[in-house]
């Protein structure tokens, strides 16, 4: 399969927009070179062939790279280096495909709108719609000037999918076969691994990937797989928003038997067989609970559940970027999204509530910047159905109704904190972890004990009776011991009362199931203290 092939959808895409005459196009990408590509592909289709292609930057100008004379191209187009000057030239075209590279900064030096040169824009607009005329910006991140939001036609360049990364891979293994002192072992089982490796980068990342395993390991073969992975997990780190996560086993979640059971009805949803049955997948779950009882652990636990990827959002982290969300963190935020949509993986998102919490202040702190992007991610959350998003939320009384209502979350599910069985389930996790057989204690006992305990505060029991029994001569740890540090530790849950009850009323009032068990949440269920 050729790579003009795997991209044959985004020309097509980019080909419908230019035929509704569209004026102009901004393109959010990295990728100025793969998108250069895509036009020439467009520039090429028999009913644009007539235009011309130009590209134009700050450093060469406008330059003409198809059409007229082919023996002329490309052809220098004088005294079009500045930003003024090159949509007067645009203006006075019948015709063409006109590029422009990081044109954005010029319309909004430091933040603030150029108004000259954005009054300049919205005239050229409506002078080439009658035109077949088209002006596609191609940067990062486009600013959001409001005076622009009606003209300019927003698009965002996906990352390679499937076929094309299959064709990038091949393309790579054809030049390698050339060279004699380079050895190959790919059969059809490494290649599909390969494919699913590099995955989720862009088309550049994905060549320095493949090249870098190339030289470490002279070839190419399975052993070149751990080299990809860990370049793959550098670049989502680099994204500034991403933190690629390490699944856990499910028996590593102790009780709470319906949250493990909603977990196991996602992974059935997301299979071929249910999708061709016409079953939607899982958009995802929203835990509201109290720190400390699983609800961090749970997003490892589903990656594991349902074979994917766990991709870490720190929302909150690059929203603070500056004081709010604004150019680099909002891009980071978007290709954060296209990287989760890419590998169809899971999308963690710790502390919710402040990733969304910035929406009501944003019109008055950064011109509504983070309000846009908020909306961007609620957005996606609603519109797509190849990511499963677990969230995550201690504080809910920042959530509006909107934020967490069924279409952006499948379930909204309350960690209250363990009954009795889940208390003597947790210990017994925490037991095996650490290398002790279960049975050798009183785990009945031990749950009584630690009655109002979060997860967390039963696994720094067992932690600490583990280090007395080493301090006392190594020898083997009793239930005694972990009874003993039990009792020497006051559970937040008896100095946070007002707050549990108020998550508890909150889950109640807002339909949440509980974690626990699959009935409705009533009063009974809750642990009275």
């Amino acid at each position: 399969m050729s790579q003009t092939l795997a991209l044959d959808t985004l020309v097509t895409e980019l080909d419908i927009l230019i035929r509704a005459r569209y004026p102009l196009i901004s393109v959010a990408t990295f990728e100025e070179s793969r998108f250069r590509r895509l036009m020439n592909a467009v520039a090429h289709l028999p009913r644009h062939k007539a235009k011309g292609l130009f590209t134009w930057s700050r450093i060469t100008g406008l330059r003409q790279l198809a059409g007229a004379d082919p023996l002329l191209n490309p052809r220098p187009i004088p005294d079009t280096e500045d930003p003024f000057a090159v949509l007067d030239y645009i203006s006075q075209a019948e015709s063409g495909l006109f590029v422009l590279c990081d044109y954005g900064p010029y319309l909004a030096p430091f933040g603030q709108a150029e108004p000259q040169l954005v009054r300049r824009l919205r005239e050229l607009a409506w002078t080439v719609k009658t035109r077949p005329v088209t002006v596609l910006f191609v940067d990062p991140a486009f600013p959001d000037l409001p005076a622009l939001e009606k003209e300019v036609k927003r698009v965002d360049l996906p990352l390679p999918d499937e076929r094309e990364v299959e064709a990038l891979l091949d393309l790579h293994l054809a030049r390698l076969a050339e060279n004699p002192d380079v050895g190959l072992s790919v059969d059809e089982r490494t290649r599909e691994q390969l494919v699913q490796a590099l995955l989720g980068l862009t088309e550049s990342e994905i060549e320095n990937a493949l090249a870098k395993a190339t030289i470490a390991q002279r070839g190419v073969g399975p052993t070149a797989l751990p080299l990809i992975l860990d370049e793959k997990r550098s670049v989502i780190r680099q994204s500034g928003a991403l933190t690629y996560t390490h699944p856990e086993p499910a028996d590593y979640l102790g009780g709470y038997a319906h949250l493990r059971q909603l977990l196991q009805e996602a992974a059935v949803t997301f299979t071929p067989a249910a999708r061709a049955y016409g079953v939607e997948p899982m958009k995802g779950l929203l835990l509201v609970g109290l720190p400390g009882t699983g609800q961090d652990l749970t997003k490892k636990i589903a990656s594991s559940i349902l074979g994917r990827p766990l991709l870490d959002l720190d929302f909150g982290a690059v929203m603070g970027e500056g004081g709010g969300v604004i150019g680099s963190a909002a891009m980071s935020i978007k290709r954060a999204l296209a990287i989760a949509t890419t590998l169809k993986g899971i999308l963690g998102v710790s502390e919710f509530e402040k990733a969304v919490g910035g929406l009501q202040s944003s019109a008055r702190s950064d011109g509504g910047e983070t309000a846009r992007t908020i909306a961007n991610l609620l957005n996606w959350m609603q519109e797509q159905q190849d990511v499963f998003v677990v969230a995550t939320a201690n504080d809910v009384r920042q959530l509006a109704p909107e934020q967490v209502r069924q279409g952006r979350f499948s379930q909204v599910v309350f960690v209250d904190l363990p009954t009795p069985q889940d208390r003597a389930a947790i210990f017994k996790v925490h037991l095996v972890k650490r290398g002790r057989d279960p049975q050798q204690f009183d785990l009945d006992g031990l749950a009584r004990a630690a009655e109002g305990f979060s997860g967390a505060e039963i696994e720094a029991a067992v932690k600490a009776g583990l280090l007395d029994a080493f301090m006392d001569g190594a020898r083997d740890v009793t239930t005694a011991d972990i009874l003993r540090r039990v009792r020497s530790i006051r559970p937040t849950s008896e100095v946070k009362r007002e707050e549990i009850e108020e998550l508890r009323r909150w889950a109640r009032e807002h339909l949440a199931v509980d974690a626990g068990h699959p009935q409705p949440l009533t009063g009974e269920r809750f642990i009275e203290f």
